[in-house]
Order: structure tokens, then sequence, then C-alpha cells
């Protein structure tokens, strides 16, 4: 057995943070179910829900937040958004991209993301990135010029 390197330790303890952070948030819609998906202009492109994500981070600007924002999609349709919440909230761990997966796995009602897109203002950081290899993301974009990130890493 081989022992993991010392990134794939950092990254395994970025995971658990995020996951921790998703399990303490249980939420339901009001019957119980999922929530109501994000009702949403046609959109097809990936310059249209970066569009979205720099709504989002304007949003954390005008309510006094870090400026970023995030969006997840899945088959032309936004699951989850956010903006960054870490000042308003207080929690380190409020990143738009986290934020925006936890929107998305409450409205699913289901942790599984797979073949969604993660989209941010700016590149995820390592606990975002890790967070959402957890969640089955299966490509990042960021940035203005929508920039694709790949699929996220546990190891940069």
């Amino acid at each position: 057995m081989t022992m993991p390197t010392d990134c794939e330790k950092r990254s395994l303890l970025v995971a658990l943070a995020g996951a921790l952070s998703l399990l303490a948030l249980p939420w339901r819609g009001a019957n119980g179910a999922g929530a109501e998906l994000i009702a949403q202009p046609e959109m097809r492109d990936d310059a249209a829900f970066i569009g979205r994500a720099f709504d989002m981070r304007q949003r954390a600007l005008a309510s006094g937040d870090q400026g970023y924002g995030a969006v997840v999609v899945r088959d032309g349709l936004i699951l989850g958004q956010s903006a960054s919440h870490v000042v308003l909230h207080r929690d380190p761990t409020a990143h738009a991209e986290m934020e925006a997966i936890r929107d998305a796995a409450r409205r699913l009602d289901s942790r599984d993301l797979s073949r969604c897109t993660l989209y941010s203002s700016s590149p995820a950081r390592p606990m975002c990135e890790a967070a959402a290899y957890w969640a089955g993301i299966g490509r990042l974009v960021y940035g203005r010029t929508a920039r694709d990130g790949g699929s996220p890493r546990l190891c940069g």
C-alpha cells in the first residue's frame, strides 16, 4: 500500500471540510421535496452562463461581500446559483462556488451533480474544486472569457 502524498492529504482535508459544510445544511422545500428549479431565460452557451455568474458577482458586491459568483448547470438549465457569502455569513466556506453547489444539491435533493458544469467568475480555489470533484461535477468554466478549466481535480 502506498502512502498518500502531501497534496493528496491536503486535498482530502479540504474535501472533508467542504463535505461537512454541505451536510450541516439540511434543507427541503415546503412539501419536503427539493425546491423548484430557478426560473431563467433561454440560455445555451458558456457565455450566457458566465454572464449569470457575473450577475451573482454583482449581487455579492452590492450586498457588501467579496466579488465572486457562480452557477451550476446541467443540460442547459441552471440548477444552483449564488454570490459569495463569506463576509455576510461570517463563514470561510461560503465561497460562491460552494454556495452554488449547495443550492443545486438542495434543489435536486441529491449530492450527485454528475453531468453538471460549474461556471464561476474566477478560477475555483482548492476547497471549491474539491467540492466540485466530490459532487461529480464534470467541468469547470471561469472568467469573462469562459475559460475551460477541465474536470475538477483533488490535486492541482
